[in-house]
């Protein structure tokens, strides 16, 4: 049953990891005869490394062995490997935990979007990509058994510094907003800016929600691995998603007036965030373009805004096309005017504290979908935690240990 049981989840190339890839092969080998006669070695190493898992040199390494029916799997590095693969270790997690079941087309887009982030020497292969048909079966196979089972970086530290985002964080906490600039490319921008467009025209004059369910490009957008990471630093780790909206708004005054993102949420609000709202620009922001504008630090006053509130110091958010913009923790904040011809095109993606409710109805998520997409996809769709699992038999144990080591807000 999908997803994966918590149980049975591992960091990219810890010792549970190499484990699990070991057990793969070797059942693996037993029920497929036409590969057991093959030769094959492939080393892995990948440097900047968490501390927990890293050894002196920074790096982690694991390795596969293949002759003559023998399967040798173990971690560190071999000198006679046919094919290897080096990479920094945070920016290609991303990629192992990429399953080629979304399909060629998302697949390309992940490489893609993969190398627009950590650019085209981030990954190194060198050797020779087998030919054997059989055998590069046993591989996708066991790419995806293990992406199934590959969980987060879960040295936060360790991951917000190597994948950039200190200043992003900073601003959160401070600021109460802030900006990943060009976070995918303009490409995957106008695609989803075409989508986006048709969506909302089909439902309602101005926006729609449920967008997850519409499109796997709304997977991929759920789980963007820089803006989660900036959004877990306003609502926690294991943090859920809330919703997934799309507007379009055409030239003319804006339509959404000052507001805090708090409707149901009594004054004065909490210290710590409740909600993470990434804005995502399909378009170039400019104060022509109608941006979202915010007055940095309102936050702090842990209230939402009144009749007569100023709006002194309010700026807008302006952004190249393919950035995201963050916001939490009630900061004030509002839709622009639009002069330009045309509609601004945004999708609002809401992330929610793991004990906050979701807006939109995933019950429609099915096994095709976990299928399709690693463990932070079902931490997203609630599957993780214990919350709502309990039965005439009592809590669901094994969620509430994996939530107390892994989801701990």
């Amino acid at each position: 049953m999908l997803p994966a049981p918590v149980d049975r989840r591992v960091e990219f190339v810890s010792a549970g990891w190499i484990d699990a890839a070991r057990a793969f092969l070797t059942g693996y080998l037993a029920e497929h005869a036409d590969v057991r006669a093959a030769t094959f070695s492939l080393c892995e190493a990948f440097d900047a490394a968490p501390p927990a898992l890293a050894g002196p040199s920074g790096r982690v390494a694991w390795h596969v062995r293949l002759r003559d029916g023998a399967l040798e799997v173990g971690a560190g590095e071999i000198d006679d490997a046919q094919l290897v693969v080096r990479a920094d270790y945070q920016q290609v997690l991303s990629m192992a935990q990429s399953v080629h079941a979304a399909g060629t087309e998302a697949m390309a887009r992940a490489q893609r979007e993969f190398v627009h982030r950590a650019g085209r020497e981030a990954l190194r292969i060198t050797g020779a990509m087998p030919t054997d048909p059989a055998l590069l079966a046993m591989l996708n196979a066991l790419h995806d058994h293990l992406a199934a089972l590959t969980i987060e970086n879960t040295d936060y530290g360790h991951r917000i510094a190597r994948l950039g985002l200190g200043r992003q964080v900073d601003e959160l906490r401070e600021r109460g907003y802030t900006v990943i600039e060009r976070a995918v490319t303009e490409a995957f921008a106008d695609e989803l800016r075409e989508r986006v467009a048709d969506e909302v025209r089909k439902h309602h004059p101005l926006t729609t929600n449920g967008l997850l369910m519409r499109h796997r490009m709304f997977e991929e957008v759920a789980l963007h691995p820089l803006v989660r990471a900036a959004a877990e630093s306003v609502v926690g780790r294991g943090m859920l998603l809330g919703a997934m909206s799309g507007t379009y708004k055409e030239t003319g005054p804006g339509a959404i007036d000052i507001h805090a993102d708090y409707p149901l949420v009594r004054e004065p609000y909490p210290e710590f965030g409740l909600i993470c709202v990434a804005c995502w620009a399909l378009e170039d922001w400019t104060v022509a373009a109608g941006p979202t504008w915010v007055i940095p630090g309102s936050h702090l006053r842990r209230r939402g805004p009144k009749r007569g509130d100023a709006r002194d110091g309010a700026v807008p958010i302006e952004m190249p096309k393919g950035s995201v913009a963050l916001w939490g923790n009630g900061v004030w904040h509002w839709q622009g005017d639009r002069s330009l011809p045309g509609a601004r095109v945004a999708i609002h993606v809401t992330y929610n504290r793991v004990f906050v409710r979701q807006l939109d109805d995933f019950r429609a998520v099915d096994e095709a979908m976990y299928a399709r997409n690693p463990p932070a996809f079902s931490t997203l769709m609630g599957q993780d935690d214990p919350f709502g699992k309990s039965s005439f038999r009592g809590h669901d144990g094994k969620r509430f240990a994996y939530a107390g080591r892994m989801l701990n807000t």
